[in-house]
C-alpha cells in the first residue's frame, strides 16, 4: 500500500507512467518498449494522468489478452512482471519493466523510449543511436541474492591501493560497489555477482573457463574454472603452467627461469577473454594446450569497428563489458586500455615465439599462441631432419650441418635462414665462430 501511494504521490517521471485503464493497451505496449529501451520502468494501471487512482474493473481475459499482446507485438521478446496489487479496496495493475539487453526493442515495427515522462517515437538516426548504446551485461541489475565476499573486496582494495593508488574512505560492501558503480541507485549490477561473489558460477553458469590439456586428439588432463573472475584467472594461469615445459638460463650467478610460453603473454590473453567475452553467450571460455601451443577462444567477436587487422597496431579501447574492466583495470591485470594485443605480439617476439594468431568467426574469438613446434608444418623432410639435428646436439656449426644432410654450403645456409626466419633456431656468436641452437625449452 505504502509503495503504491509514494509511487503517484511523486507523479509521472522517466521511469514512471500511469495508465486509466487497460482500454489504454497501445499506451501501455509502447511504454513498455520504451522502459525497455532505455532504463527500465513501471507502469500503474487503474491510475488517472493527474494521479488519482481510479482502480480498475477487470473482465474475464483482460490480463491474458494483454500477455499475448506484449508476446505478440513486441519484438524481440520482453517479460514485464505483471502483479495486481490491492489499494484502498481498488485494484491497481502493476507492471514493472527491466531495461533489456537485446535492444532495440519494437511495436509493431516502431521503436519508442522514455523522454522525461514522455513516450516517444525514434526514427531512423535515433534507432541507430540506441544501437550503440546497448546495456551491457554486466551493468545490467542483478537478479539474484548477492552475498558480497568480505575478503575479495579486501583484496580488491589492497590491489587497487598498491597498484593504482586508490583510496577508498570505508572498506564496506556498499560504499567499495558504489564507488565502482557496481550499485546503481540502491540496485546491485551483474557486475558485483562476476567479481565478489563466490557463488558468480551458480548464478550465472555460462561464467566459467574450461581448461584442457591435450596430446593429439586426446584429452590428458581437463577441468572446470568456477568462482570470481580474477580468481578464474589466476587459477586457469596455473593450471596453464603446470602444462608447460620450463627451462632455466645462468646470468652471472643467478638462475633465471624460462617458461616456454611467457606468462605475462598467458595471463594477457586470459584476462582479455574473461573481460571481453559476451555473457549474453551461454558458451563459456575455452582454453586447449597441446604440442600446437595454446588457444584461448570466447563468445563474443570483436565490438565494431574493430577488425582483426586493427589488434596489430594502436587502436582504441572498446570494453564489452566496462565495469568488470575497470575493476581489472584497479587491481592492476593491465596498464593501457587498448594495449593488450601489442603488449602480446612484443612478448612472444621477445621470446622468440611466433606472432599470435587472432581469429574471429561464427560469433567467437580465437587467441592462438603457436608453439614452435606447429611451425613445423612449414617444413621440408631435410629442414625437419636438421631440425632435430640441432636440438638433439643443443649446438651445432654450419660444418656439422653440411656433414649431416650431405648438402652443399649454400643449401645449409638456406636452411639454416629458413629455420631462423620461423624462430625454431638462432644464431650464437662462440668466439670466432658461428653457432646454430633451438630456440625450443
Amino acid at each position: 500500500m505504502a509503495g503504491i501511494r509514494e509511487l503517484v504521490a511523486g507523479g509521472e517521471t522517466e521511469k514512471l507512467e500511469f495508465k486509466r485503464s487497460l482500454a489504454e493497451k497501445e499506451e501501455i505496449l509502447r511504454t513498455i518498449v520504451a522502459f525497455s529501451n532505455v532504463s527500465g520502468g513501471t507502469i500503474l494501471v487503474g491510475v488517472s494522468e493527474e494521479g488519482e487512482v481510479i482502480g480498475l474493473t477487470l473482465n474475464k481475459g483482460d490480463l491474458e489478452d494483454l500477455e499475448n499482446s506484449i508476446n505478440q507485438l513486441i519484438e524481440p521478446k520482453v517479460y514485464p512482471e505483471l502483479q495486481l496489487v490491492p489499494y484502498n479496496n481498488k485494484l491497481i495493475l502493476k507492471a514493472n519493466v527491466n531495461e533489456g539487453f537485446n535492444k532495440p526493442y519494437l511495436y509493431k515495427g516502431a521503436c519508442y523510449v522514455r523522454r522525461g515522462n514522455v513516450t516517444r517515437r525514434l526514427d531512423r538516426d535515433g534507432v541507430v543511436g540506441l544501437l550503440t548504446r546497448k546495456a551491457t551485461f554486466d551493468s545490467i541489475i542483478f537478479e539474484g541474492e548477492f552475498k558480497p565476499d568480505m575478503d575479495l573486496i579486501e583484496e580488491f582494495l589492497r590491489r587497487a591501493k598498491d597498484r593504482r593508488r586508490m583510496k577508498i574512505e570505508s572498506s564496506s560492501p556498499g560504499s567499495v560497489l558504489r564507488k565502482m558503480g557496481l550499485i546503481h541507485e540502491g540496485k546491485t549490477r551483474n557486475g558485483a555477482a562476476l567479481l565478489f561473489s563466490w557463488d558468480c558460477s551458480s548464478y550465472f553458469p555460462q561464467a566459467i573457463i574450461k581448461i584442457g590439456y591435450f596430446e593429439g586428439e586426446k584429452v590428458l588432463d581437463e577441468t572446470l574454472i568456477e568462482g570470481p573472475l580474477q580468481v578464474q584467472v589466476e587459477k586457469a594461469t596455473d593450471f596453464i603452467k603446470g602444462c608447460m615445459r620450463k627451462g632455466y638460463t645462468i646470468k652471472g650467478l643467478e638462475r633465471i627461469e624460462n617458461w616456454e610460453y611467457p606468462l605475462d603473454v598467458v595471463r594477457e590473453v586470459l584476462v582479455n577473454a574473461v573481460l571481453h567475452r559476451d555473457y549474453f553467450s551461454y558458451s563459456p571460455v575455452t582454453v586447449k594446450i597441446g604440442e600446437f601451443g595454446i588457444i584461448v577462444e570466447n563468445p563474443g567477436e570483436l565490438p565494431p569497428p574493430l577488425k582483426i587487422e586493427d589488434l596489430q597496431r594502436e587502436h582504441p579501447s572498446i570494453p564489452r563489458n566496462p565495469l568488470i574492466s575497470r575493476a581489472f583495470y584497479y587491481m592492476g591485470y593491465f596498464e593501457e586500455w587498448g594495449s593488450g594485443t601489442l603488449r602480446i605480439i612484443k612478448s612472444l617476439r621477445e621470446a622468440g615465439l611466433p606472432d599470435p594468431e587472432f581469429i574471429q568467426e561464427k560469433g567467437y574469438f580465437r587467441v592462438w599462441i603457436r608453439s614452435l613446434r606447429s611451425l613445423e608444418r612449414y617444413l621440408n623432410e631435410n629442414e625437419k631432419k636438421l631440425l632435430d639435428f640441432i636440438r638433439a646436439r643443443r649446438s651445432v656449426s654450419r660444418k656439422d650441418c653440411e656433414l649431416f644432410l650431405n648438402l652443399s654450403d649454400r643449401s645449409i645456409r638456406r636452411t639454416l635462414s629458413k629455420l631462423e626466419q620461423l624462430g625454431l633456431t638462432r644464431k650464437v656468436e662462440k668466439g670466432k665462430r658461428t653457432r646454430y641452437e633451438s630456440t625450443a625449452l
